[in-house]
C-alpha cells in the first residue's frame, strides 16, 4: 500500500508538470504572435517615417505658395515622422522586455509578460494608424502645393479616397475577425504553482500516516511473536519440570 500511494503521487506530480509545460508551450506561441506583429508593425512604420521625411526634405515649394499651405503641410510630416517613430520605437521595447520576461523571470512570468504585451498593442495600433494619417496627409497637401489646379485636385481627390478606402476596411477585417470569447491559458499555468503544493502536502501526510500504521503492525506481530515465543518457552520449562519428577520416581 505504502508504494502504491508513492507511486500514484509521484504519476500525479508527473501529470501536473507535464499540463504545465503544454500551457506555457501554448502561451509561447502567443508570445511569438505578438512578437512577430510588433515586428512586422515596427518595419512598415520605419519604411512610412523614411518616405515622409524624404518628402519632407526634398520637397521644392513655390515661391507663391500660401503660407497656411505650407504650414499644414509640415505640420502634416512632422506629425507623421514622430507617430511611425513611436510606433517603431514602443513595438521594439516591448517585443525586447517582453519576450525577455517571459523566458528569464520567475514562476508566471509567462503569463505577465503575454498580457502586458497585449495591453500595449492597442497603444502600438495607434501609433501606426496616426502615421499612417499624416503620411497620407502630407501626400495630400503636397499635391495641392505642387501639382498643377485642374489635376491637384483630382489627386488630392484619390489622395482622400485612399484614406477613406483604408479606414473603411480596416473596420470592416477587425468586425469579422474580433475575438467575442478568447481562450486563457493562465488557470492552466497557475494552477500548479497554488494548488500542487497543498497536494504534496496532503499526499505526504498520507503517506505518513501509512507508514505510522505499518509501523504499529510491524510493532504489534514483534509483539505477538515475542508472546508466543514466551509461551513456547513455558511449555519446554514445564515438560522439563515432569521428565524430572519422573526420574526421581
Amino acid at each position: 500500500n505504502r508504494n502504491g500511494t508513492k507511486m500514484l503521487a509521484a504519476d500525479r506530480s508527473l501529470l501536473e508538470i507535464n499540463l504545465k509545460q503544454s500551457a506555457i508551450k501554448l502561451r509561447e506561441k502567443e508570445l511569438n504572435l505578438y512578437t512577430e506583429n510588433f515586428s512586422a508593425m515596427a518595419t512598415q512604420a520605419a519604411v512610412l517615417a523614411g518616405f515622409t521625411t524624404t518628402c519632407l526634405i526634398e520637397i521644392h515649394i513655390p515661391d507663391k505658395t500660401p503660407r497656411f499651405a505650407v504650414c499644414l503641410l509640415h505640420f502634416a510630416a512632422v506629425v507623421s515622422i514622430c507617430a511611425n517613430i513611436t510606433c517603431v520605437s514602443l513595438s521594439t521595447i516591448t517585443s525586447i522586455w517582453g519576450s525577455g520576461k517571459a523566458l528569464r523571470g520567475k514562476d508566471g512570468s509567462m503569463d505577465e509578460a503575454v498580457d502586458g504585451m497585449n495591453k500595449e498593442r492597442g497603444l502600438i495600433f495607434f501609433a501606426f494608424s496616426l502615421g499612417l494619417l499624416g503620411n497620407l496627409s502630407t501626400v495630400l497637401f503636397a499635391c495641392l502645393i505642387i501639382m498643377d489646379f485642374p489635376f491637384s485636385i483630382f489627386a488630392a481627390s484619390v489622395v482622400i479616397f485612399t484614406a477613406y478606402q483604408i479606414y473603411s476596411n480596416a473596420q470592416r477585417i477587425q468586425n469579422r475577425f474580433i475575438l467575442v470569447e478568447t481562450v486563457r491559458l493562465d488557470d492552466l499555468t497557475n494552477y500548479p504553482a497554488t494548488d500542487v503544493s497543498k497536494k504534496r502536502e496532503s499526499s505526504q501526510s498520507l503517506l505518513g500516516s501509512n507508514e505510522n500504521s505499518s509501523k504499529n503492525n510491524s510493532s504489534s506481530n514483534d509483539s505477538g511473536i515475542g508472546s508466543s515465543s514466551r509461551v513456547f518457552n513455558g511449555s519446554n520449562l514445564i515438560g522439563r519440570n515432569r521428565k524430572s519428577t519422573l526420574e526421581i520416581v
